[in-house]
This record gives structure tokens, sequence and C-alpha cells, in this order.
């Protein structure tokens, strides 16, 4: 009996395996995992498929639903995948195939900018070694390498990540879409591993996904903040909080998809620093006592959410549940003064005081669309 046949899926810290959600059309036989990764290192998520539904600008429930069934907070609607990443990243080929289009698309009218826009892209068709054909889809480019009609080998450079077109941040859209007939539907290559079947599976418009990654080559799915300590010309704290990743895959059943980095600040820390009297809390309140440890100038220490040996550079909160909340909290490191570093994101801090810095998750929520064209 197979895992997915049987309703068990397996995860790892960073490290994904998905299920199909029904068979592929036609009664084919789903591809194997074959796709391997778009770009180099690892880039936070903001914005994942909906899977209830993927209509951007028409869907209205209030969430996306995620590959594993979380109902998670982004754009409505949204296709594919958004990475933020610094202009110029390279895109990489995920598979062998055929360039399909590569420029600008046909200007259209973007909600989010008010404005028409053009943005370049790459759209590549690839044929799985089942039989299956796939489009894969690179938006908002600031530089497009192949042209139309060349051959692409897996790995090879597309173009580089920007912000052109209907985007109102840097970052690479990664789309996948699945021939249904002679229509492309949304495609998921994640897979479904959510509570009973794919909604978007059973839509009239809709497509089973499957996992196609080949081990060891899916983009690792997790929301974080990070900045740099005391970003603020007024803050003088010695140790700061300088990442708060606060969502993974299944931070329920895998807590230490999170964690809270903290920092000795060297222009403020010239000496070690006790971390004895220090508290870590989350806008409920609930809180993690640091034991009493020394923190050198310069170094990081994380506190993970869930079970571990801790470390001079990790500690374990041990809680069974998450710590942070994907909808919006504040991390707030509080010293033995009582004064407080707090860090939020979606709005979980509305205001700092005493020591402390305020960091949204972003300036504006990332929001875009894209107008290429599909075979």
């Amino acid at each position: 009996m197979s895992l997915c046949s049987s309703g068990w899926f397996l995860l790892f810290p960073l490290a994904l395996i998905g299920c199909s959600s029904g068979s592929s059309p036609a009664g084919k036989v789903d591809p194997p995992p074959v796709l391997t990764l778009p770009f180099q290192g690892e880039f936070r998520v903001t914005n994942v498929s909906d899977h209830e539904y993927p209509f951007q600008f028409q869907d209205n429930n209030g969430y996306l639903l995620s590959w594993w069934g979380e109902k998670l907070p982004g754009v409505d609607g949204h296709q594919g995948y958004d990475f933020p990443m610094p202009e110029g990243t390279p895109l990489l080929a995920i598979y062998d195939g055929e360039v399909a289009f590569a420029g600008w698309e046909n200007p259209f009218y973007c909600p989010s900018l008010d404005k028409t826009v053009s943005g370049l892209g790459v759209v590549l068709r690839h044929r799985l070694p089942n039989g299956e054909v796939f489009l894969s889809i690179y938006a908002h480019l600031s530089e497009v390498q192949v042209r139309t009609g060349d051959q692409v080998r897996a790995g090879q450079v597309l173009g580089l990540s920007g912000n052109t077109g209907c985007s109102t941040g840097p970052h690479l859209h990664f789309e996948m879409r699945r021939l249904r007939g002679s229509a492309w539907p949304v495609f998921d290559p994640y897979g479904w591993s959510g509570e009973g079947e794919d909604p978007w599976s059973k839509h009239p418009s809709g497509v089973s996904s499957v996992w196609l990654w080949a081990e060891g080559k899916a983009p690792p799915l997790f929301a974080e903040v990070s900045l740099p300590p005391n970003p603020q010309p007024t803050d003088r704290a010695p140790v700061a909080i300088t990442k708060v990743r606060y969502m993974g895959v299944r931070d329920a059943l895998n807590p230490n998809n999170e964690f809270v980095e903290i920092t000795a600040d060297p222009r403020f820390a010239s000496a070690p620093v006790s971390l004895k009297g220090f508290f870590l809390q989350n806008k409920l309140g609930e809180t993690f006592a640091f034991p009493d440890l020394t923190l050198e100038p310069g170094a990081s220490l994380r506190v993970y959410t869930g079970q571990g040996n801790p470390t001079q550079e990790a500690l374990f909160w041990n809680r069974t549940q998450p710590a942070w909340d994907n909808w919006g909290d504040c991390a707030q490191l509080v010293y033995p003064s009582g004064g407080r570093y707090r860090v939020g994101y979606r709005s979980g801090c509305t205001w700092a005081q005493g020591l402390g810095a305020l960091a949204s998750e972003e300036a504006r929520i990332l929001r875009d669309a894209h107008n290429l064209p599909l075979p």
C-alpha cells in the first residue's frame, strides 16, 4: 500500500512530499516527479496557488487554499507562486522544453497599479515522460535570454527576475498549466495533500494536481520577515530580533518550521550578553524563557517552536502547536528591564514602545497579475 493511497504524507523541515489528487486527464498515468529548481537558493513565498479557486480578481472567499489544505492570507484567487527576490536573480528552466513565448506581453489594465502595463515573461512548453504536455510560466522578468521557438534544457537560464508589468515588488511569479482538451487550467506542481478531494480538481474549469518535483528539487515554501538589527536610527538594543519565520508546510504537525532569530548587535553589545531574564512573547502573551546563557557580539540564536536538543545556535520552545499566527503576529523580545523589541507582520504589531522596532512584512502587500499568451 502506498503512502499516498493510504492518506499519509511525509513532511520534514523545509522538505516537502506531496500526493496526487486524482488521475491525470484522459486516464493517463500521472507523470513522474522530474522538475528541477526554477532558481538557486531559497526565497520566501508571499502568495501560493489557490486551490479554491485560482480566479484572480474574481475569487473573493478571503483566503488562499494551499496544496496542504490550509487557508492562508494573500491575494485571493492567485495563480501560481510568488517568490520575492532581488532583481537580476537568474531564472532556470524546470525541465526540457520549447519556448512557447518570450518577450513583452500585450498591454493590459492592472488593478493593483491602476494603469495599463506590460511585463516581460517566458512561457515554456514541456512534454513529460508520460506524454502529457504542461506549461511553465515565468512573469515580471527584467531580462529575457531566450527566444520563442528555442529548445531549452532543464537548468538553463531563461532570464533574470524583475518587477515589470503588473507587479508591486521585485519577485518571480511562477505558474504551471496542464493541458486538458484545448484548455490550459492552472496546475499546482506541489500536488494536493489536503483533507478530502482537491476543490480545484472538482471544479468544471479545474484539473487535478500532482507532485512533479524531483527529489530535493522543490522550492521550499515558507514565509518570514527578516531585517538587520536595530534598523531605525534611534534603536540601540544590544540584542535584537532579526528574523521571524512564521509559516511553513503544515506547521501544526511541524512546529519547528517556525523560529525567531535574535542577534547580539556588535555596535551596542561590546561584550557577551547574558540572556538570563530575557523572554520571547507572541501577541497572545505566550512566553518562552531564555536559559542562563550568553550571546557573543555578532552571534545569532534561533528559538524553534517545537521540540529538540538545545545547542549554542538553537533553542526549542517545546510546543506541540504553532506559536506564530500566519495571519499576523507580533514577536516581542522582552528584556529583564521590561523593555520590548517588537517585530510585526501583517499588522500584528500596531505600535512599539521603549527599545523597539516595528517592521512590516514588506512595504506593501505583493500583488501581481500577468497577460502572457498561452499556446
